[in-house]
């Protein structure tokens, strides 16, 4: 699925990052001007960074 194309994604979609983090979607997106994508804000779910939250391109990411 091509997420960085999508303008918006629903709440609570968990992914699992290149880097084994498993993230929530919080609803939030931001476009990228410079190389027309949409990233999306993700809090982190499991883990010692739980509750941090960033914004991330979920192309690069596994729904799970």
């Amino acid at each position: 699925m091509a997420y960085a194309e999508m303008t918006s994604v629903e709440t609570g979609l968990r992914f699992k990052t290149l880097a084994g983090l498993v993230v929530e979607t919080t609803g939030v997106t931001l476009h990228i001007a410079s190389t027309e994508v949409h990233v999306h804000e993700v809090v982190i779910v499991e883990g010692d960074f739980q509750g941090n939250k960033y914004l991330h391109n979920l192309d690069y990411a596994e729904k799970v």
